[in-house]
Order: C-alpha cells, then sequence, then structure tokens
C-alpha cells in the first residue's frame, strides 16, 4: 500500500468510527429496542450469574415467544459470541449500554477495512476505495451498526471468512489460512445463522478454482465439516430446551407474503428504494449491476448478490417484518454501489461526458446521505423515556432478586430498563403472577383504568406523573 492509499483508507476508517459515535450513549429505548434488549440481557446475566454460555439467559419469564412458560429465562437463539464479547467488556466497563455499542461500532469499523481489501483483491483499489466508503456512510448502516445486534458482528465475521478463503485458494497449501477460514466462518455462522446464505460464494471460488475437482478436495470437505458441525452440535442441544427457543417459522412466508406484491413493494420500493439505499444508491447499485464484470472479478459478486436475493426470498416474512434483516445485504450493496460510482467516475465510451458524470456522481451521493438520514434520524430517538426513568426507581427501590410484571406490549426494553426479571407482557391472571411469586407492577400508563384501581386498592411503593410502582395482593386485586 502507498502513502496515499493508506491515508485515504484511514480516512474512510476514521469516518465510519465517528459517524457511528453519534447519540451513542442513547439507553435502549430506540428503534428495535426490543431484540437489543434481549440481546444485552443475556450479555448482563452473564456478568450478573457467572458465563453460562451452554445455557444463555435473558430477562423474560413470559410465554410470550412460543407459548411456553420460561421460568429459567432460557435464551436459545444464535449462540452467544456477541453476548459474551460484550459481557468480557463490562468486566473492566461495568454494565453500560455505551460501551456495548461501542463494541459493534469496532466490529463494524474492521469491517469497513475487511470489505476494502476484499474488493481490492476482486477488483481494484478504487473499487475498494468506493465500496468501503459506501459501506462506512450509508445511514441505514450507521445506526444499525451501532445498536446491540448480533448482526454487524456476522458481517464482520462473514467478511473475514471470504477474504481469508479467497487467499486460501491462492495459496492452498496454507493451513494457517483454512484454519481462519474455518474460524471466522463458525463466527458467522453461530452468532447468526442466516450466515448460511452467504457461504455460497465460498462454493463459487472452489469451483472457480478446481472445477468438477471440487467434490475431490479433501481440504474442502474438511472446511465444510468444521464449519458446519458446531452450529449443528448447537441446534441438537438447544432442542432440550423447548420454551427457550422463540417461534422462528413465521419469518419463512407468513400468510403466503413470498412473492405478492406487498413483498416487492416492502422490499424494493420501502427498503432499497427509500430506506437503505434511497432512490439515488439505487440508481448506483443498478449501474453496477449492468456494469460487465473485470476479469479478476468473474462472477463472485453476483453469486454474493444472489445469495443476497435468496436470503431475501427464504426469509420473506422476516424481511418485510423487520428492517434490521436487512443489515448482511449491505457489504454486496455498498460494492455494486461502488462499482456504478466508478462508471460515472471514469465513463467507458465518449458519448458519456465524464465531467457531468462526475458532477452527477457527487449529486447522487448527496441525495443518498440526505433521504437516508431523514428516515433514519427517527430511530435514534427514545420515544417513551418513561420507561428509563421508571426502570432507574425499580431497580433502587425493590429487592434485587424481585421479579416484576413490566407491561409494554411484549417489548423487553421497559423490562431490561428495571434491572430485574419478569414479565413485558401480561400473559396471565394477576393473581396468578402473584401465586407465582410476582407481586410487583410497575407501569408507565398510569392513566389506564386497571392501573388506576390497582392504585387504590393495592401499595403504592412509588408514583408521579409517568410511572407506577405497586405491589400486589391477593385482596386487593379485582377489588
Amino acid at each position: 500500500m502507498n502513502k496515499i492509499e493508506v491515508f485515504l483508507l484511514s480516512l474512510v476508517l476514521v469516518i465510519s468510527l465517528l459517524t457511528r459515535l453519534y447519540k451513542i450513549e442513547r439507553p435502549i429505548a430506540d428503534w428495535h429496542s426490543w431484540r437489543q434488549a434481549d440481546t444485552a440481557a443475556v450479555a448482563r446475566n452473564f456478568i450478573k450469574e457467572g458465563f453460562t454460555p451452554l445455557t444463555p439467559k435473558y430477562d423474560d419469564m413470559s410465554t410470550q415467544t412460543n407459548g411456553l412458560d420460561n421460568p429459567n429465562r432460557y435464551r436459545f437463539v444464535e449462540f452467544p459470541i456477541f453476548n459474551a464479547i460484550i459481557a468480557f467488556v463490562w468486566t473492566f466497563t461495568g454494565v453500560n449500554e455505551t460501551y456495548a455499542r461501542l463494541v459493534t461500532v469496532i466490529f463494524t469499523v474492521g469491517s469497513t477495512a475487511l470489505l476494502y481489501f476484499l474488493v481490492k483483491h476482486f477488483s481494484d483499489r478504487k473499487t475498494a476505495l468506493l465500496a468501503s466508503f459506501f459501506f462506512a456512510t450509508i445511514p441505514y448502516n450507521i445506526f444499525y451498526s451501532s445498536t446491540i445486534l448480533p448482526g454487524p458482528f456476522m458481517v464482520f465475521a462473514t467478511l473475514a471468512t471470504y477474504l481469508t478463503f479467497a487467499k486460501w485458494m491462492q495459496k492452498e497449501k496454507s493451513k494457517i489460512l483454512m484454519i481462519l477460514s474455518v474460524l471466522f466462518a463458525n463466527l458467522a455462522i453461530l452468532s447468526w445463522p442466516i450466515a448460511l446464505f452467504f457461504m455460497l460464494p465460498l462454493v463459487y471460488l472452489a469451483y472457480d478454482k478446481y472445477k468438477i475437482a471440487t467434490f475431490k478436495k479433501p481440504d474442502l470437505w474438511i472446511f465444510a465439516i468444521l464449519s458446519l458441525a458446531p452450529f449443528i452440535a448447537w441446534r441438537i442441544w438447544i432442542s432440550r430446551f423447548p420454551e427457550g427457543i422463540p417461534n422462528w417459522q413465521f419469518l419463512l412466508n407468513e400468510n403466503g407474503i413470498r412473492y405478492k406484491g406487498a413483498f416487492f413493494r416492502w422490499l424494493i420500493q420501502e427498503r432499497m428504494g427509500r430506506l437503505i439505499l434511497t432512490v439515488s444508491g439505487s440508481f448506483l447499485f443498478l449501474l453496477g449491476v449492468v456494469r460487465k464484470p473485470e476479469i479478476k472479478e468473474k462472477l463472485f459478486y453476483f453469486v454474493w448478490l444472489i445469495s443476497a436475493a435468496l436470503y431475501l426470498i427464504v426469509f420473506a416474512s422476516g424481511n418485510v417484518r423487520h428492517d434490521y434483516y436487512q443489515v448482511p445485504i449491505i457489504p454486496v450493496a455498498s460494492v455494486f454501489m461502488a462499482i456504478g460510482a466508478k462508471t460515472l467516475i471514469d465513463p467507458p465510451n465518449n458519448f458519456i461526458n465524464k465531467y457531468v458524470s462526475r458532477i452527477l456522481l457527487i449529486f447522487l451521493i448527496s441525495l443518498m446521505f440526505a433521504f437516508g438520514y431523514y428516515e433514519l434520524k427517527g430511530y435514534y430517538w427514545v420515544n417513551k423515556p418513561q420507561i428509563v426513568e421508571a426502570g432507574k426507581a425499580v431497580d433502587k427501590l425493590l429487592p434485587k432478586d424481585a421479579t416484576v410484571l413490566a407491561p409494554y406490549n411484549g417489548d423487553t426494553a421497559f423490562l431490561y430498563q428495571t434491572n430485574r426479571y419478569g414479565y413485558p407482557i401480561t400473559d396471565r391472571s394477576l393473581e396468578k403472577f402473584i401465586e407465582q411469586g410476582t407481586k410487583y407492577l410497575v407501569s408507565v400508563d398510569v392513566g389506564d383504568a386497571g392501573i388506576q384501581n390497582l392504585v387504590r386498592n393495592c401499595k403504592v411503593i412509588d408514583k408521579n406523573q409517568n410511572y407506577v410502582i405497586i405491589e400486589m395482593f391477593k385482596d386487593c386485586i379485582g377489588k
């Protein structure tokens, strides 16, 4: 790397870091707070109860995830690698959501660098720099790579897998590169299993090098087995704890939405065209798609794009329902945007005025930032700061071993703020809660008629215009 290349990459990495420090101190009460709260709760419970990665626990004891009681608070989704990293950081800093967000930010800065070197490997320095720039600056990606979610870590591990595997294909006798590829593949798949869709480019790289002999290479079979075995073992293990496994089938094709007009409208118009790439970024993306691949690139980027498309199709309702599900497609989208941008910087023929096309590029990028920030700025807002205030009061006033009922439409962010175990939803009668040992209720819906009735008849521990904390007894229920 020459000095200019080092300087420009360093500049992109600094931008990647600084943009993600925006409102980094916000509590877990922003957009998709429920999923962030569940992730952070597992890490916090590693601190509170000991490091038990084979039996991760969060704060929710309710039946809402799959209809089964979960008194042990098991949380069996992805293997808790990302949660464990946060817990490790918290052993030095104390439990603090800002540092948890910084963990995501640091891995994303690493992803920015990895994307640069990956694209440089297949294309050139200019395309690599543009790809890393887009990855670093897309407003959607800026927000989600400062959240407490495993997606950005999975992206980091996936990009590391691509790079080490591609280098391994160049130096097939390198056992170190093979081991690193296996390691990163495991980190990606275990941290968010949808990474399995994004392993298809590895198959392409192997086939591109060995053709039909791919299936006769022992090292490739060893790589595949070692990459999949831990995930399979994890799935077999968690089947022993059905109460801790959330329902996931609805993420596939709920209400038969796949291929319907709503499916395409949500993913193409609402997500890609408005929220993620915006209209101007989508133009650059499509321009990159139609451009003929360079000799070194071959079909790697297109196979990567096919992987993303398969993921969107298979998890159709999940991608329509949750906008954070599109985090894994940002790197490949950034690559094609970079190719489109490079096409405008260096037009392929004399019929295009390169000065006008470069001005157009600046205009399109500016619009992407403006439109993207407009759509994303509300994601940072804490729309219900009362849950933070009430949570601090609960943590101060109630016994540390108390379980609480913190109804918030099933959103565990409120329960997380209390630093207690319990229920984010009223999934049984209040009498049943009391029988099972949960006698404390905290609510930010102070004006609700039912809450007002409890205030009149039960013991009020603390109350103001924003929240109320109540101790319930059987003889005060139903009066």
